[in-house]
């Protein structure tokens, strides 16, 4: 497992496109928010607070709701190109004759996407910090520690779409296929699809299904004033979908023929 989880490490390391994403992701975050400051007026036109006018933890939620998800775009990119790089290179070969080591490569994997979705979130934190700084005069930082227990459920969810798109990458045999599908569900179409049908077949309760599906919740607001409340659904919910679609991985990878 440790030098399954090295090798991948250093591959992870090597990665071209890793500094490019980051990057471009950054410099994609601090342009989106120069133009909210530029219209904030027709930004806060529907909700009737501006952008300017939220703390840290709320203008967080603020971005991640704001579609597409941008950092769910970034992530499904990077993990399809990521799991995929590794049959151009012929470095699954290494291994792939053990069948122990197959499910040890995909546990691995899913540490490093842990490394890739910190290393978003610390780009995203910096970018909006910046951003606030230097286009919303006096903007209101908020408690930090509502704001540290926002970033560590949305990492967790965040991560549990990384597992899950690596899952995708794996069972897709194809590129294009997996990038395909990883746009469809960070675009969320699945997910407003499940909720249309749960509105239409159970009602008012169907709302409450629908925030079940990963990606609903993560571009839902989380609702932590008070005293923690609404922790429980979103940490259940990145776990689950850890748990499901890391052991998917591990016995899809531990049953594959990849001759």
């Amino acid at each position: 497992m440790l030098n399954i989880l090295r090798m991948d490490f250093r591959r992870f390391r090597k990665n071209n496109m890793l500094p490019l994403l980051l990057a471009v992701f950054f410099a994609f975050q601090l342009f989106g928010i120069f133009m909210m400051s530029r219209y904030a007026d027709s930004y806060s036109a529907g909700a009737g607070l501006g952008p300017g006018s939220l703390s840290a933890s709320e203008f967080f939620q603020y971005m991640l709701a704001q579609p597409p998800s941008w950092m769910l775009l970034y992530v499904a990119v990077f993990t399809v190109h990521y799991t995929w790089s590794e049959r151009s290179a012929g470095f699954y070969k290494n291994y792939i004759s053990m069948r122990h080591a197959r499910v040890s490569s995909v546990l691995a994997k899913a540490l490093l996407l842990a490394l890739f979705t910190l290393l978003l979130f610390v780009a995203a934190v910096a970018a909006n910090a910046l951003g606030r700084l230097l286009f919303f005069e006096n903007a209101p930082t908020g408690e930090p520690g509502q704001y540290a227990l926002l970033l560590l459920l949305q990492f967790l969810l965040h991560w549990a779409f990384a597992v899950m798109m690596l899952f995708v990458a794996l069972a897709a045999r194809s590129l294009i296929a997996g990038l395909i599908i990883g746009l469809l569900l960070a675009l969320n179409l699945v997910g407003y699809s499940l909720s249309a049908l749960a509105a239409l077949l159970l009602g008012e309760d169907g709302a409450g299904i629908a925030s079940w599906w990963l990606v609903n919740r993560i571009v839902h607001p989380l609702e932590l004033g008070q005293g923690g409340a609404g922790v429980l659904e979103p940490a259940i919910v990145a776990l689950l979908f850890l748990l499901l679609f890391g052991a998917a991985g591990a016995v899809f990878r531990q049953r594959e023929d990849l001759r």
